[in-house]
Formats: structure tokens, sequence, C-alpha cells
């Protein structure tokens, strides 16, 4: 079913483009040129997800929102602002709005705010539940990853803090829902809290909630990460954003197993299980004394370092063929193939972006293919010009052993440390590998993960 979207904007211009953009995305759309009569189509509409301009005559965007806040606080309040009243907006996310937009509004972010407002509000609570079993959504089966899957079997059924390490893009937040999902209780929450997207002084009410009256103008309490978490797991995405002046409070709700929201006398005991995940390097954080070790230490308890996609080798194929599959079904375009000379250069492209960044290159690919095939002149410039010739020439200003060195180690990246795969790939025998290993001083590093044999 359609979820109901109300728009309250004074500016018709402005009212009819978000009118069409929401229309065209699919939600039913109601819009009122005032907050007067915005709050009466509220009441007999009954949205999912209110828009509101923060500057209007007649009632504006903070009457707006203690109308919601007085009778309807499970739905969603979004302000729309100028550049001028910015800090305004930032208030009412104190006093209960969900978040704000500044003008011009983009149209995409729109969309984006709207859909995560609406699935964080998909129960009373604002818990997001886990239907799937999140192991069947990881795809890859090299040994690293089949290292992190015996991990998160591992530490899953236990109580232990996990850390978990990766550049963007690296799948950390799916690790955190495998973890959570594999043991938990299918009714059990899980709360995500992104660090570095939320304003530091609202951090602290967003983890730990705040009474009434704790900020101007506040006029109901809220409900905080750690207690919408409570029986489940809490992940903390990006976690070395988080300020070092509200670190000794979370280290505190970590080892105490209880908190004290913004502004009230009252502490509350949580059972969470804490999940953080970063693509900073703590250990130097801690060693520049940005990090506090304590915490760092508490959080790491379970380490999940996450390999980039370049070091993962065969499962660049599979995770190909899972999205061509998915992004198939979705267009309607079942059966697409890619051509050999457009697998070459995927292969050869390092993927800084990761797994995110194939994905979205294959989805635009799925949407532009026409003839059931994906060839190389379809793929982005950047993927395209890392032709081979490019390759080979610089190859000729580098001395034989450097090549060879390069090889050597670019193949054991790719097959996960393993050295019988590496072998097989070099055409050469294990023990010959060990050789070149050894004369040209090639060690694994410290954080990664394969196997010897």
């Amino acid at each position: 079913m359609s979820k109901q979207i109300l728009i309250i904007e004074d500016e018709k211009q402005m009212r009819d483009l978000l009118e069409l953009v929401l229309t065209k995305h699919g939600f039913i759309v109601k819009t009122a040129s005032d907050g007067m009569e915005g709050m009466v189509l509220w009441q007999l509409m009954k949205p999912d997800v209110v828009v509101t301009e923060l500057k209007m005559p007649r009632a504006d965007g903070l009457e707006i929102l203690d109308f919601r806040n007085q009778g309807f606080q499970q739905v969603p309040l979004i302000i729309l602002t100028g550049f001028g009243t910015i800090q305004t907006a930032v208030t009412t996310i104190k006093q209960g709005a969900y978040d704000y937009l500044t003008k011009p509004i983009d149209n995409d972010h729109l969309i984006q705010v709207v859909e995560r407002a609406l699935k964080e509000n998909e129960n009373t609570s604002g818990v997001s539940q886990i239907s799937e079993q999140p192991l069947d959504q990881m795809i890859g089966s090299s040994p690293v990853m089949k290292k992190i899957y015996e991990d998160i079997q591992i530490v899953s059924c236990t109580k232990m803090s996990v850390l978990i390490t990766g550049d963007s893009g690296t799948g950390k937040e799916l690790v955190a829902r495998a973890i959570h999902g594999h043991c938990s209780r299918p009714d059990s929450p899980f709360i995500r809290v992104n660090c570095a997207a939320i304003p530091h002084d609202l951090l602290e009410s967003e983890l730990f909630g705040h009474h009434r009256g704790a900020f101007t103008g506040d006029v109901s309490d809220r409900r905080g990460a750690f207690l919408l978490a409570d029986g489940g797991t809490l992940f903390l995405n990006e976690i070395g954003e988080l300020p070092l002046e509200l670190q000794p409070k979370l280290l505190h709700a970590v080892e105490e197993k209880s908190i004290r929201p913004v502004g009230a006398a009252q502490t509350f005991t949580v059972d969470v299980r804490i999940i953080a995940a970063s693509n900073r390097n703590l250990d130097k954080m801690v060693q520049a004394g940005s990090f506090r070790g304590d915490l760092f230490y508490r959080l790491n308890a379970f380490h999940f370092p996450l390999p980039p996609l370049r070091q993962r080798g065969k499962d660049l194929i599979e995770l190909i063929d899972y999205f061509l599959a998915m992004f198939g079904r979705e267009q309607n375009k079942q059966g697409l193939a890619v051509s050999a000379e457009a697998l070459k250069l995927l292969h050869r492209y390092p993927w800084p972006g990761n797994v995110r960044e194939l994905r979205n290159v294959l989805e635009r690919m799925v949407l532009t293919c026409k003839n059931g095939t994906i060839t190389s002149e379809m793929l982005p410039e950047k993927i395209q010009f890392r032709k081979k010739e490019t390759r080979e020439k610089s190859d000729k200003l580098r001395p034989l052993p450097k090549q060879e060195k390069d090889l050597i180690l670019s193949t054991l990246q790719e097959a996960g440390w393993n050295q019988s795969e590496s072998a097989r790939r070099l055409g050469i025998t294990r023990n010959t590998l060990r050789y070149r290993m050894k004369k040209y001083h090639i060690k694994r590093p410290p954080g990664e993960t394969g196997h010897i044999r």
C-alpha cells in the first residue's frame, strides 16, 4: 500500500515541485498552503510522513511541530528551511523533528530522507526488524570471506562487543546485521546510529535520549538509541567520528549497562549488544589522543577486518553475477551477460569504492544495456581507460625483478593470500612461490587474513 505524505508549504512553486517529485516516486501526496490548513488536513488524512516549511503565515513550522508533539508523535516530521534559518531547524531536531532539508531541495536527497523516515517508523518504537537471514545476503566464497562467515557464527551467539573495520563500501553494516541476525530472536531490535551524519550537539540526545525540558522549547521526552536497542543490538557506524567529550559517557554505558538521558535524574538499565564500525585507523587515533584507549579496547573485544574488493579474488565474479541477476529482475532484463573484454576491464580495475562502487556501476550498466550483453564500450570511462597497453608501457620502465615481485604480490592479494591458489594462477609450484616470496621479502601484512596452504 502506498504511503501518504503531507506537504505544508506556502510557496506554490515549491509546493507543486515537491508534490511532483514525491508522486513520481509512488507516494500518495496531499498539500496545504499554510500551517493552519496543514494541521486540519493532518487530522483528516493521517499521513505517514509530514514535510513542512519552517517559515509560513498563520502557523509556522514550529507550531506544526508543537501540534505533532501533542498528538502525533509517531509521525516523522521533516523541516524545510532556507540557509538563514538552519540553526532554528537544528533546534527543531532537539524538539522532536525527524530531520531538516535546506533549500534549494535536492530531489534525490528528499526521497532518501523520506524513505529512511518511513523505514525507521515501521513500528511504533522506531525499531527496524530483520526479516531475512543476513548470512544469505553475503556474497563471496574466497578464503577471506569464508573466514568472515566462520567468525560471524562464532561471535554472533555471544554478548561480546565487536569492532568492524575496513574501507568505505566493504560491507561493514552487512556484517553487523549478519552478526545480529544469526542468533538473535526475530523480534529483537537492530538500531543503527551513524556518528558521522549527526551534528555533534545532537549526538548525545540521539544515543542516550533526553528528558522533557532538557532543551529550550522541548515538550516531550525522547528515547535514545540505547533504550530503543534494549534487548537487541546497537550498531555505531563511523565510531571514529564520536566527539572526544562523549566518549567517557559511551564507555560508562558499555561497561555499566546503564544510561542517563540528557536532563534526567533517573538512570536506566539496558541490555544492549554493541557493534561498532570505522573506516579510520583507531589505533593511530588512540596514539594521537583523539580516541580514548579504554573505549577502543572495550569495543574491540572481537575484531572483523574487512578486505577491500581488490583482495577478494574470485568473489568479483560472484558479485557481478549476483548484481546482474538482482538488477535484471528489478528492471525486467533477465539473462544479461558481460562480454569477455568488459570482464577483463572489470577485473583490472582496482575498485577504490569496493562493493558499493561495483553495485552502482552494474546497476547503471543494466539500466543502459539494450541488447542483452554489457560490452566494454558501455563501462564508465575510468574503467575503460585502464587499458592493458598502459600497464605494458609502464612495465617497460620497470626492472624485471620489480615486475615479477609486483605480479606475485597482486596475485597473492587477489587470492586472499592463499599460496596454493596463487601458485596455481601463476603456473608455478608452491615451493617456487615460497622461494620467490622469501627472495622479494613478500610477507602477508598483519591485518590481512587468509590461508597459508
